[in-house]
């Protein structure tokens, strides 16, 4: 054979050799693919996972004796607390006290002759009445008087209402606002649930000129807040789709987005629509800030805190999601990724446990958790030698090294969060939302839920009662005209009637 026939060989051999590498990638890429959608279609969406060095997986039981061991016994003494006597013996939670009670007398079925009533047996159900409409008439007094030598008919004016010249109050405004915000029912079952329920109708119109209303007097507080956020030193940010008409469209939907700031430390939730997602729609969100912003992985934020000379800071839980991800493919070295991060969680969970503040939480991090991420780290950048770039473990590594710096941040500073799970969570009532409602009929609509999301995620971060602060405030609002509205914000609001 000659040395060109052989030359001729190796190099169809190596040919053969890279196209048969190829195909193995591609095999396992379709393989990775296909367990994604049966774990969508079939599996748990929980991100969960039971480490595989659990102490009670791993338990040594040794060899189980055929008889048990001889029993010590001890005599002590102890004290017991005694029971309320008003328990009920079957365990369940007794009505809370508040809630009004409607007594029913039975009367014995039986002679009760030379009986001594000595006691009464009392049971309670929880019972459920539908809500109720009332009406407020403000009634103001018309005088007679003579005004310039001529008899003149004057009355007092009416306080400033939510809707001028409308017939619902702000009780009812802020209804709206709550069943499509908060409990994610369409204007038009709110509608049916009034006519069902309440023995009067209110066209569907109705209810969403009262929501229109209600976000058009709100607007001013979502406004503070966003100048108050922008001052923060550490925001958290993300985004999340929803469907948009754009006129004309032909009822189509155009997908836009709804932008989220978050700043932990004033508990302030921002939602704000956008017709794109791009830098330089981020940068605007973001004018003024001067600080840490948080993020996912998304590779516009990284270029956004470039232009506006932000500390950037990633997402333990983004970094630690496709190493779960990952537990179908090497479950061995996946989950030993996932038992290395654990212990940061914990350290976490010990900081919220004994309420520390930010230094002392940075000085636990810097003892308990910095030797974890940097092990962590080091263990990333030894797997790399022996794994496919795009297999998930792959992927989930190089998630990690490409953003060691910003996922480490919070080894920096103890106001940063480990992860922005707290802004994820702030998202949850737009992802219910938008099941039930489907898409908003404008640009303008999406905006209004905006204001509407903003209002409500800011009381729950405050913990306030979110029908308390509206029936307030939209009652108060227009007598205010956007003017000394501090006091009207969640952050610093105090119930009146409390």
């Amino acid at each position: 054979m000659t040395n060109e026939a052989t030359a001729a060989i190796l190099t169809e051999n190596r040919v053969l050799k890279g196209e048969i590498l190829s195909l193995k990638d591609l095999v396992a890429d379709l393989q990775e693919q296909l367990a994604w959608f049966r774990r969508q279609v079939f599996g748990t969406k929980s991100e969960r996972v039971v480490p595989i060095n659990d102490a009670q997986i791993a338990l040594q039981l040794g060899d189980i004796p055929s008889s048990p061991p001889v029993q010590k016994t001890q005599t002590v003494t102890y004290t017991r607390t005694v029971p309320q006597a008003n328990k009920t013996p079957h365990g369940r939670e007794e009505i809370p006290a508040h809630i009004p009670r409607v007594d029913i007398p039975v009367e014995p079925d039986f002679d009760t002759t030379g009986m001594e009533k000595v006691a009464e047996k009392i049971t309670e159900q929880l019972e459920y009445k539908p809500p109720e409409f009332y009406a407020k008439r403000y009634i103001r007094p018309v005088f007679a008087t003579i005004i310039n030598g001529e008899r003149t008919l004057i009355c007092p004016d009416l306080p400033p209402l939510c809707i001028e010249k409308g017939k619902l109050g702000p009780t009812v405004v802020a209804q709206t606002i709550i069943s499509k915000c908060q409990d994610h029912i369409p204007h038009f079952r709110t509608a049916q649930m009034i006519s069902r329920d309440c023995a009067m109708s209110i066209p569907e119109t109705t209810i969403r000129d009262a929501f229109k209303q209600g976000i058009f007097l709100l607007e001013g507080i979502a406004h503070r807040l966003e100048e108050i956020a922008l001052k923060s030193r550490y925001i958290q940010m993300d985004e999340s789709t929803i469907k948009v008409i754009i006129h004309p469209t032909m009822g189509k939907t155009h997908p836009g987005y709804m932008w989220i700031r978050h700043a932990p430390l004033e508990k302030i939730v921002l939602f704000d629509y956008q017709k794109t997602r791009t830098i330089e729609r981020g940068k605007k969100l973001l004018n003024g800030f001067t600080g840490t912003l948080q993020s996912d992985g998304l590779d516009l934020y990284p270029a956004i805190c470039a232009d506006l000379k932000l500390v950037h800071a990633g997402c333990m839980d983004h970094g630690r999601r496709g190493f779960e991800k990952a537990l179908t493919n090497d479950k061995q070295r996946a989950s030993h990724a996932l038992d290395l991060i654990r212990p940061l969680y914990a350290v976490e969970k010990t900081a919220r446990e004994l309420n520390m503040n930010a230094a002392d939480r940075l000085a636990l991090r810097r003892e308990k958790s910095s030797p974890v991420y940097h092990a962590f780290i080091a263990w990333c950048t030894e797997q790399l030698s022996d794994l496919r770039p795009k297999s998930p473990l792959g992927k989930a590594i190089l998630y990690v090294l490409e953003r060691k710096t910003e996922l480490g941040r919070f080894l920096e500073d103890g106001e940063i969060e480990l992860s922005d799970i707290l802004i994820e969570n702030r998202i949850r009532p737009l992802a219910i939302g938008r099941k039930n409602f489907l898409f908003t009929g404008s640009e303008d609509g999406a905006r209004r839920l905006a204001v509407a999301y903003t209002i409500i995620g800011t009381c729950i971060a405050n913990g306030l009662n979110v029908r308390a602060y509206l029936n307030h405030v939209l009652q108060e609002l227009p007598r205010r005209m956007s003017k000394n509205i501090d006091d009207l914000l969640p952050t610093n609001w105090k119930n009146p009637e409390a």
